[in-house]
């Protein structure tokens, strides 16, 4: 482990003015690869909160260090470092893997859209059958329809969006400009297997979900058992009307970032239950500084601060919703199942 100056790399740190982050970089400035700092020790380092001016790059210049959200990095010399916070659990130790692991991960789903895209102009020009280089909206609705996942509804709404020039038609100009900002292909890709699920969990065709419609659903997408079902469909329920609409499961899935996360909320819930070891829906201090001694390798006595900092209600139990809130901000179920 690199050390200088009695910070080494991991050290959870008090940065000048007020703001926690974990030590990830050690730089001994001045000369090759670091010749854009100053001459001494530098530390390079995540902070909690967006009170930075750096993603993991000194001043955008030469090589990164470590990789973080924009704004979340800061690289500052020991006067700024006022002590070591020893009580904290975060930890951001393997964040520039995980950035790297997902940036690759959305190369190759670019690299898929564009595949997409090429087909969406094909069928586009297929469709132009007297070659106007345009789409009236009967000939434009198939296209959404069979290549998106739209319904006509859908399809008619979409074809609005993209006539930008509302002349009743999509010239292929505007057709290639859409696909082109990127986010649009993106999201609509998203948008059908969304749609394709709600309607196979839609068995009365009202465009809504049941409790029973969506504790179906959970169970088979989600693998989450009928009463997991029933707390998720409560807090997606976001007008307390007793069904799910569309855009409610929509939100939900994009506060996920998309249908491929769906098992995360499974994930956290098979944690919560291996440590529930009383089967009481709960876990009491007990039971949680064992799973944090066990998962985190802290002591009981930083485990308990742990405990008494997420009981919200302070009954003396970590609810679901309360270790769901803890797992999320220390970086997910992943830290939690090594």
């Amino acid at each position: 482990m690199a050390e200088q100056g009695g910070y080494a790399v991991g050290d959870r740190v008090l940065v000048k003015p007020e703001r926690q982050g974990q030590i990830l970089a050690v730089i001994d400035g001045g000369s090759g690869k670091t010749k854009h700092f100053a001459l001494g020790t530098w530390y390079g380092i995540r902070l909690v909160e967006k009170k930075g001016d750096s993603n993991g790059q000194y001043k955008k210049q030469g090589d990164f260090f470590f990789k973080c959200p924009q704004n979340f990095g800061v690289f500052v010399q020991a006067k700024l470092i006022v002590k070591k916070l020893a009580d904290e659990t975060f930890d951001f130790t393997s964040e520039t893997k995980e950035l790297e692991a997902a940036k690759a991960q959305d190369e190759e789903k670019y690299e898929q859209n564009k595949t997409k895209i090429r087909a969406l102009k094909t069928a586009f020009k297929d469709l132009d059958k007297d070659g106007s280089l345009s789409l009236e909206e009967k000939e434009f609705v198939p296209l959404a329809v069979n290549n998106l996942g739209c319904d006509n509804d859908e399809a008619r709404k979409l074809f609005r969006t993209i006539d930008v020039s509302n002349n009743g038609s999509v010239s292929f100009a505007e057709f290639d400009g859409w696909l082109s900002e990127g986010g649009g292909i993106d999201k609509l890709l998203r948008y059908g297997d969304m749609k394709k699920a709600f309607r196979e969990a839609d068995k009365d065709g009202n465009l809504s979900l049941d409790l029973a419609e969506f504790v179906k659903m959970a169970e088979t997408a989600m693998k989450l058992e009928k009463v997991e079902g029933e707390k998720l469909f409560k807090k997606i329920d976001a007008n307390e009307n007793g069904s799910v609409s569309f855009q409610e499961f929509e939100a939900y899935c994009d506060e996920l970032g998309g249908m491929d996360n769906f098992g995360v909320y499974a994930q956290i819930i098979e944690e919560f239950k291996k440590a529930d070891k009383d089967k009481s829906g709960g876990l009491d201090k007990t039971e949680f500084i064992k799973l944090v001694k066990t998962k985190l390798n802290l002591n009981k006595f930083k485990a308990g601060r742990i405990f008494v900092s997420i009981d919200v209600d302070k009954n003396e139990t970590v609810s679901l919703e309360e270790f769901e809130a803890w797992v999320n901000k220390i970086g997910g179920v992943k830290k939690i199942q090594k």
